[in-house]
């Protein structure tokens, strides 16, 4: 008989063809090839038969296919399940940081107990950023109508009362709405009390924008080599140059021997920003009076009269 599978002739009781190694078995029709011998199960994975010839491809069995089509659905399906489950813990954490950071918002307290309001979601970071008050704007203006809220009010170990956004940004130089009250963060970042704005508004003891008091809205300015106060002793210098431009700068001198240098830039209304030297756009906010006879300094929670000697 000839071996069904490479044609070879080979001995009719044969079980194996000699040539390539077919198992020969019994059939309809006689001895028919039925699988590979090992070797051709060795090279299927190169797409050849031990004879050399091209073996069956898997992937043409509809079975095989099949079951291949049933792995993908399952598998995929798993995907999907997992995915989706981490997608709704994803939201469930996400929904929980944000109740967090709101009742964090509404927690923040100043002195008298006021709470924070919540945001009206109007104000933004930049708002809130260094020289955010318009300067000399005219009787329009008033606290109210550049005011932030939706933050919230700390307290610091040292006492200093500061606010910060709900996004986490500090302000400074901004006015806050707090249940109706203008309450006004100065240049170093916290509540000034009892002087007059950059914008020229005054705030009292608590720090709220009192609207009996006359806005100034007047440009006085420091007497130059003049000493103001004794301890420490605050001294402005004020240079004229001849092309009408002025500059001028300020000294704050300790008993002990310690002084602090600033530059000094007017921000109208009478009054003054001491910027540190590295360290601009913040630092102490200064108000001259009308009769140019007290400097008051406001920054990091306290407000310091200086009277000219």
């Amino acid at each position: 008989m000839y071996c069904p599978n490479c044609g070879k002739e080979i001995p009719d009781d044969s079980t194996f063809c000699e040539f390539c190694g077919s198992r020969i078995e019994e059939g309809a029709g006689g001895k028919v090839h039925t699988d590979f011998g090992e070797d051709d199960i060795a090279s299927s994975a190169n797409g050849k038969n031990a004879s050399g010839g091209s073996s069956k491809n898997l992937e043409t069995n509809p079975v095989v296919i099949g079951v291949l089509v049933l792995a993908i659905v399952v598998l995929t399906s798993g995907f999907i399940l997992v995915r989706s489950g981490k997608g709704k813990a994803d939201k469930a954490s996400a929904d929980e940081t944000m109740q967090t950071a709101a009742d964090s918002g509404n927690a923040g307290e100043i002195p008298g107990g006021d709470e924070v309001k919540e945001s009206s979601g109007e104000n933004t970071a930049e708002s809130a950023s260094s020289g955010s008050v318009p300067q000399n704007t005219g009787d329009a203006y008033t606290p109210e109508t550049y005011a932030i809220s939706g933050g919230k009010w700390d307290v610091l170990q040292s006492g200093e009362i500061v606010y910060t956004q709900s996004n986490g940004t500090s302000v400074q130089n901004a006015w806050v709405e707090n249940k109706g009250k203008y309450l006004y963060v100065d240049f170093t970042g916290c509540l000034m009390k009892n002087n007059y704005t950059a914008d020229g508004f005054w705030v009292g003891d608590d720090g709220a924008w009192d609207n009996t008091k006359e806005r100034r809205t007047d440009d006085a300015k420091p007497l130059s080599g003049a000493a103001y106060g004794t301890d420490p002793k605050l001294e402005i210098e004020i240079l004229d140059y001849s092309d009408g431009s002025t500059y001028a700068k300020a000294k704050r001198t300790y008993s002990f021997g310690y002084a602090e240098e600033f530059n000094v830039m007017p921000l109208g209304c009478s009054t003054y920003l001491l910027e540190g030297k590295d360290d601009f756009n913040s630092g102490f906010l200064m108000v001259v009076s009308r009769d140019q006879k007290t400097l008051t300094l406001s920054g990091v929670g306290e407000t310091t009269e200086y009277v000219m000697q």
